[in-house]
């Protein structure tokens, strides 16, 4: 009953007439990367995950796990799709050629890849997303006979990757982490320790796993700053001998390096997606850039799990929508007030129904507006790695402060979306035969993935505002206002153009107040920062909707365009007036939450 039809037009449109894509990644470098390679890009990969990844999700919802003697079974359908992305080379689009990559830019999988897996099969998409920020990591800081040894084999998925974080008492405080690491004559390191909630940790659809470890050295700094960052992987050669890791000769071993799983979560949803304990015992591990220096390491790979998670909330959003609009457009129930619509039928369409109406427009207009700002974003990460010092700066600081936004904004949108969703289709779509309620039960861990949604907020109000004495925002606030200036005499776009100024001098004078009162009383900080996220998050949406209109304006008589700009009034005069309560609530400061008695909860 599930249908999902890939977005592909609404890429085109951003990619080359919001943002000028092909332009930007041509200053770049990627000159084998035009206009016309892009969409098939999009298309092929849209094909690929329609035909291959949506058949198998509710099968893996279904199936589940198997789980038995420390080995995790895949259903087999999964392991298919797997082995079929892997002989197409959809896992490496952005790894370096050198590594048999494709050498595509990160805009591609970072957004479209990253929507398109997800909708169609979340507890699928997870396996690669975690393998490329592996793969990242050690091409970056790691040494170069370890990048030699792994790189290619990370880059066509043969083998997968994780990152092991999270202790059974060490959860965001990764301060108190006891994984220790002992060095050893050779160079190499003995990992000791147990890890929880480490997402594909085991499973048997890739010949070996690479773990990325946080571990403490003894006689470091206490704290997060003595911790240490190392590769294990869960299988050596036989042959190995100690020293330098070496894929040359001999045979893996599954007994080998002490790297075990002890037990896998039952989980709400993504029941495919395994969810380990894992035990490392004496497990040989590399090091991974300098001793100590491990927490920089691991969060540069935590923020794009962050942006991918923001993905999800996109990716199920969308096909939750899609799904929901279908099944109203044949669904008949009662007649349109302004009188009977069609006569010839025992009912008129649920769609003349002004509240299936606002529930349906609320999540297709925030669908496309996270979509604009994921796209924005997504050639920020390339920017980043510009030969041009400007542009990387500019784009890394963009990235610092739009990464907690991304990540807590699109989760509560897409879960707030595929509940409405469930809604539009009443007891269908409670009902498992029409796909909502699996897309309702996967959708919901991204709010808690990768850092909760609060300590995205947090992150946002308590460092990213004021990291660089505010130069985050400055990049953000610049071509925010530098826009509002050019269109201030544009008639047309006026009712665009008025409220996203007021929004973005409401959002400067949240942020004063924040810095300003969270000095003085640092609960008066935590006490707004979720809902100043979210004022945030909108705000960023309509600069995007303006943006958007400000193109739509000149294509006029054109359906495309016109319901884009039918969209974006729709954002404005009936989603974004929600920053005017969340102003309120920060503005109220912490006296409701903090000085209610405790004993009276």
């Amino acid at each position: 009953m599930v249908d999902w039809t890939p977005p592909n037009r609404e890429y085109d449109f951003l990619f080359n007439e919001v943002f000028s894509m092909t332009e930007r990644l041509q200053k770049l470098g990627f000159e084998g990367f035009d206009e016309e390679s892009i969409a098939m890009m999009i298309e092929s990969w849209g094909n690929h995950a329609r035909e291959v990844w949506l058949p198998i999700n509710e099968v893996g919802d279904k199936e589940g796990l198997g789980f038995e003697g420390g080995k995790i079974t895949m259903p087999d359908a999964f392991k298919d799709a797997y082995r079929k992305g892997v002989k197409e080379g959809w896992f490496g689009t952005s790894c370096k050629p050198e590594h048999g990559g494709m050498g595509a830019p990160l805009l591609f999988q970072s957004v479209p890849w990253s929507e398109y897996g997800t909708s169609t099969c979340m507890a699928l998409s997870v396996f690669p997303a975690l393998s490329a920020g592996v793969y990242e990591v050690i091409t970056e800081h790691a040494e170069d006979d370890i990048t030699d040894t792994y790189a290619p084999l990370l880059a066509s998925g043969e083998w997968a990757g994780t990152m092991c974080l999270t202790e059974p008492h060490a959860g965001t405080d990764l301060g108190m982490i006891k994984t220790k690491a002992m060095p050893n004559e050779d160079g190499s390191y003995s990992i000791t320790g147990t890890k929880i909630y480490i997402t594909a940790g085991e499973h048997d659809m890739a010949d070996n796993i690479l773990h990325l470890v946080l571990a403490k050295v003894p006689g470091g700094p206490s704290g997060t700053k003595g911790i240490s960052l190392f590769l294990v992987p869960k299988l050596l050669n036989s042959d190995w001998s100690g020293g330098r890791p070496s894929m040359n000769t001999g045979s893996l071993s599954d007994s080998i390096n002490g790297v075990s799983c002890s037990g896998t979560e039952e989980k709400m949803g993504i029941h495919a997606s395994p969810t380990c304990v894992m035990n490392f015992e004496d497990s040989i591990g590399w090091l991974v850039g300098p001793v100590h220096g491990g927490m920089p390491l691991m969060f540069q790979m935590m923020n794009r799990e962050r942006l991918a998670t923001g993905m999800m909330g996109l990716g199920l959003s969308e096909i939750a929508y899609q799904n929901a609009l279908s099944w109203c457009k044949d669904r008949r129930q009662g007649r349109d007030l302004r009188g009977v619509r069609d006569p010839n039928e025992e009912a008129d369409s649920i769609l003349v129904h002004p509240d299936v109406r606002r529930m349906l427009l609320e999540c297709k207009v925030n669908n496309e507006g996270c979509r604009a700002l994921a796209s924005w974003t997504g050639i920020l990460l390339d920017e980043m790695n510009s030969e041009d010092k400007e542009t990387a700066d500019r784009a890394e600081a963009l990235i610092a402060l739009l990464t907690p936004i991304i990540k807590a904004h699109f989760t509560d949108i897409g879960c707030e979306n595929v509940d409405t969703c469930m809604q539009v289709m009443g007891g269908a779509g409670y009902c498992s035969e029409y796909g909502v309620e699996q897309f309702y039960r996967d959708v919901r861990i991204s709010k808690i993935w990768e850092g909760t949604n609060g300590i995205q907020a947090l992150d946002l109000a308590g460092r990213k505002i004021t990291q660089d004495f505010g130069k985050n925002l400055r990049h953000l606030l610049w071509p925010m206002t530098d826009f509002i200036e050019e269109n201030r005499k544009n008639a047309e776009m006026a009712e665009f153009n008025k409220p996203l100024h007021q929004g973005v001098k409401g959002l400067q004078q949240l942020t004063l107040l924040m810095i300003s009162s969270g000095m003085a009383n640092p609960n008066f900080l935590a006490s707004g920062a979720t809902d100043y996220c979210r004022y945030f998050g909108n705000v960023l949406i309509g600069y995007m909707w303006a943006r958007i209109a400000s193109v739509c304006l000149e294509k006029k008589n054109d359906t495309f365009y016109e319901a884009k700009l039918a969209s974006a009034r729709f954002f404005f005069q009936r989603i974004y007036p929600e920053t005017f309560g969340l102003a309120a609530r920060i503005q109220s400061g912490p006296k409701p939450l903090m000085e209610y008695p405790t004993e009276m909860f």
